[in-house]
């Protein structure tokens, strides 16, 4: 629903502010909705992706994973990135369909990056429940992956046929709460978790810990899940100094997203590592 508002409110909108060309209402409608124009399928790659993957509705402000993959790496990809987006409105909505319908009979991957949203949202939800409320939410969001996949898969080979997708999600690296954010972009940062109940210990404490177990959770859910394959980035950016596992806050724009910098460093080894599962192909 959150989608459908926006896309409504981008192409229906007739104020001059609104400023957009038909090239860029093109571009949004492809890479957020999913409606691309025929000249942009026939993509081996589909992407499912939070802000790591687009920060700002569709516009490359800040040179996230998706940007670094097609300009600097060659990759042809036909997505759905927009930042908020979370596992379970992903899964509710099958908008993997839409990923597999416009992306062609020639998808063979799915990238996915997605999870942070579902685990950061909410931080008042842990206070006094930090663990049973960490189990719930894996317990969902095993269910989500499961079923997107299966679901994916069931529906790739019933309307294409040939093999089931192979689908690629990354772990992300460290958050820095202490870096300086941007009042619209909180999430993850001390005074965000500090507002809601959490002493400073505890946040030093939650950050690195929740990005760990969501990390050996992408691990066992590969062995749950064959067709899963994991990315580990843990540490790419570096670790700030004091001892705690926080990012490099000279590559984080915010307390949970990277610079475009830091996005390249990420970039270059998340293909290392996606070569090896896709041949390198392109």
């Amino acid at each position: 629903m959150k989608l459908l508002f926006i896309l409504i409110f981008l192409f229906n909108c007739d104020s001059p502010k609104a400023g957009l060309t038909d090239e860029i209402k093109i571009s949004l409608l492809c890479r957020v909705g999913v409606v691309c124009v025929p000249d942009t399928r026939g993509t081996k790659f589909g992407m499912i992706g939070d802000s790591w993957t687009d920060i700002l509705l569709g516009v490359p402000v800040i040179e996230t994973l998706r940007v670094q993959l097609e300009r600097y790496h060659g990759y042809r990809i036909t997505g759905s990135t927009l930042g908020g987006q979370t596992l379970n409105a992903v899964n509710r909505t099958a908008l993997y369909t839409r990923v597999i319908d416009e992306a062609g009979a020639d998808i063979k991957y799915m990238l996915l990056s997605l999870g942070g949203n579902d685990l950061l949202g909410s931080p008042s939800g842990y206070v006094g429940r930090l663990e049973q409320e960490k189990q719930s939410r894996f317990n969902l969001l095993q269910t989500n992956f499961q079923q997107m996949i299966q679901g994916g898969n069931a529906y790739k080979m019933q309307k294409y046929g040939g093999t089931p997708l192979v689908w690629i999600v990354h772990g992300y690296d460290y958050s820095n709460p202490d870096v300086k954010a941007p009042e619209i972009s909180t999430t993850g940062c001390r005074s965000t978790y500090t507002s809601v109940g959490f002493t400073n210990a505890e946040v030093n404490a939650f950050a690195p810990a929740v990005l760990n177990d969501y990390n050996s959770f992408l691990v066992n859910l590969t062995r749950i899940e064959p067709q899963l394959k994991y990315i580990d980035l843990r540490g790419t950016l570096g670790l700030a100094p004091g001892g705690n596992q926080f990012s490099n806050a000279g590559n984080m724009f915010d307390c949970i997203h990277p610079t475009s910098g830091g996005f390249s460093i990420l970039a270059k080894k998340y293909v290392t590592v996606l070569q090896g599962y896709t041949n390198n192909e392109k």
